[in-house]
C-alpha cells in the first residue's frame, strides 16, 4: 500500500542513521547527537514498533492512525510517543536516501543536521571555490570538497612537489616530484570527481593586485603560508564582499577561521589574532626578525588532516547551507597533543578600519 500524502503531511521514513539499545535503564533512540533516552517503559514498545512502522513510507496521520490502535485510544501516550520521533531528526523525507547515489552517505550527515539533503547538495553543485595553496592543508581541503560535489574548485599555488611534501600531502607521490603542484592537484581531483570542475592557476599570490586576475567566487580558502598573506586577502575579500576563511597549523595546533562573511562577521583585523613585532621599537623588532627568520614549521600530517577536516567542514556548512560554522567569529584550534580545543573570538568592531563600511552580503553560493 502506498502513503497519501499532501503537501503539508509528506511521507517519511525513519533515517537510515537512528540506532536503538538499552543501556542504563532506559530505552535511547538515536546516538550521537541525536540520542534521545527514554525512561518512561510505557513507551518503549509502542516507540519501537513506531519506529519500524517507518521502515516503509508513512504519512504523519498514517503513522497517528497506527499509534491509535497500539496505544489503544490513550492519547497522551500516543502524543508522547509521535514527539520523540518528530524532534530530533529522526524521520527524513522518504527521497531524501538513495543508497546508490553518489552522494547518499553525504545526504544523510546533512538530514542529520536537520537540513533538506537535495537542496544542499545543489548548492553545493553551484559553488565556486578559490583555494590558495596546494599544500598539506589546501590539498586535503581540495580533495574533501571536490568528492562533496562542489561544483568549481580553482586551486592557486606556484609551489613544485618536493620529497619533503610526501609526509603529509598525501595526493602527490614520487612520481610527481618537480611537477607543479596546483596542476598535479587538479588532475587527482579530476579522477576522483569528473563531475568537479578544477582550474590549476601555477602562480605566486601576495600582493592584492595578484588576487584581481582570480575569478569571482563564493569562498576563498587560504592555506598559503606566505608573510602577510591573511591580512591582503582579508583586505581583498571584505573590498569585494567576498567570504573567507584561514586553515593553518600553530606548531601542533590545528588551526581553521575566522569565516568572514564581510558586513555579517568580524574580520582579520577586528582583533588582534597573531604577534608581531612592537611598534615603535627598532632594537626589538630588529632582534625578534632575528628569530623568526630562521622558522621552519614541524609539519605534521595528523595535524595538517585535523586542520583541513574541520576547515572543510565549516566550508561545506556555509556552502550547503546547512547546521553553523564552528569558525563563524572564531579562530578554532585543537591542540593536537592533549585535544584541547580552544578559539579566539573576532567578533565584528565597529571602528575598524578595513570591515567598518563593508556591505553585508548575500550568504550562501552566486
Amino acid at each position: 500500500m502506498h502513503s497519501v500524502s499532501t503537501r503539508d503531511d509528506p511521507p517519511r521514513v525513519l533515517a537510515p542513521y537512528v540506532r536503538v539499545g538499552f543501556q542504563d535503564g532506559a530505552l535511547f533512540l538515536g546516538f550521537g547527537s541525536i540520542r534521545r533516552p527514554v525512561h518512561d517503559r510505557t513507551l518503549w514498545e509502542p516507540l519501537l514498533r513506531l519506529a519500524g512502522h517507518f521502515h516503509e513510507p508513512r504519512t504523519r496521520a498514517e503513522a497517528r492512525s497506527f499509534l491509535d490502535d497500539l496505544c489503544e485510544a490513550d492519547t497522551s501516550r500516543a502524543e508522547a510517543v509521535m514527539r520523540l520521533l518528530d524532534d530530533g531528526n529522526h524521520l527524513i523525507s522518504a527521497h531524501a536516501y538513495d543508497p546508490a547515489d553518489r552522494y547518499s552517505r553525504h545526504s544523510l550527515f546533512y538530514e542529520l543536521s536537520g537540513a533538506d539533503a537535495v537542496q544542499v547538495q545543489l548548492r553545493l553543485a553551484r559553488a565556486r571555490v578559490v583555494l590558495l595553496g596546494c599544500g598539506g592543508i589546501g590539498s586535503l581541503v581540495a580533495v574533501t570538497l571536490a568528492t562533496a560535489g562542489v561544483g568549481e574548485l580553482v586551486l592557486v599555488d606556484a609551489d613544485h612537489v618536493e620529497l619533503s611534501n610526501l609526509t603529509r600531502q598525501f595526493l602527490f607521490t614520487e612520481a610527481d616530484i618537480g611537477l607543479p603542484k596546483a596542476e598535479v592537484l587538479a588532475r587527482e581531483l579530476q579522477r576522483r570527481n569528473r563531475d568537479c570542475r578544477v582550474l590549476p592557476a601555477v602562480r605566486d599570490v601576495g600582493a592584492g593586485e595578484d588576487l584581481e586576475g582570480l575569478p569571482d567566487c563564493d569562498l576563498f580558502v587560504v592555506s598559503a603560508d606566505s608573510p602577510g598573506l591573511t591580512g591582503t586577502v582579508n583586505a581583498y575579500c571584505v573590498r569585494n564582499g567576498t567570504p573567507w576563511m584561514n586553515a593553518c597549523y600553530v606548531n601542533d595546533i590545528a588551526v581553521w577561521g575566522p569565516l568572514v562573511i564581510p558586513g555579517a562577521t568580524g574580520c582579520w583585523d577586528c582583533r588582534p589574532l597573531t604577534a608581531g613585532a612592537p611598534e615603535g621599537e627598532a632594537e626589538l623588532s630588529r632582534l625578534v626578525a632575528g628569530i623568526n627568520g630562521r622558522y621552519q614549521a614541524p609539519s605534521n600530517g595528523p595535524v595538517n588532516m585535523l586542520a583541513s577536516s574541520l576547515a572543510a567542514l565549516d566550508a561545506l556548512r556555509y556552502l550547503g547551507g546547512f547546521g553553523t560554522p564552528a569558525s563563524l567569529n572564531r579562530r578554532m584550534g585543537v591542540w593536537s597533543h592533549d585535544l584541547m580545543l580552544d578559539g579566539q573570538d573576532t567578533e565584528r568592531d565597529p571602528d575598524c578600519s578595513t570591515c567598518a563600511a563593508a556591505v553585508p552580503v548575500r550568504e550562501g553560493v552566486r
